[in-house]
């Protein structure tokens, strides 16, 4: 990574820790969950495409839907 990167990394976390003392903890708190809650749906999302998984038996785990024999 190139210096110019890190110095622009550096500041742009500093610049994010000093706002993040002016917000009040609600705000904070409804941001958090927001991002994260945004990062859930996605990942969930894109591990649905991958199917339910080995079936039972075939040494593999499988996910709750190769369990109970739902397959696509």
């Amino acid at each position: 990574m190139g210096k110019h990167t890190e110095l622009l990394g550096a500041a742009l976390i500093g610049v994010a820790r000093m706002g993040a003392a002016v917000f009040p903890s609600g705000l904070k708190k409804a941001l958090d969950d927001r991002f994260f809650g945004a990062v859930f749906q996605v990942t969930r999302v894109t591990n649905d495409k991958y199917g339910p998984g080995p079936p039972p038996g075939s040494g593999g785990q499988g996910g709750p839907e190769a369990r109970r024999g739902l397959r696509r």
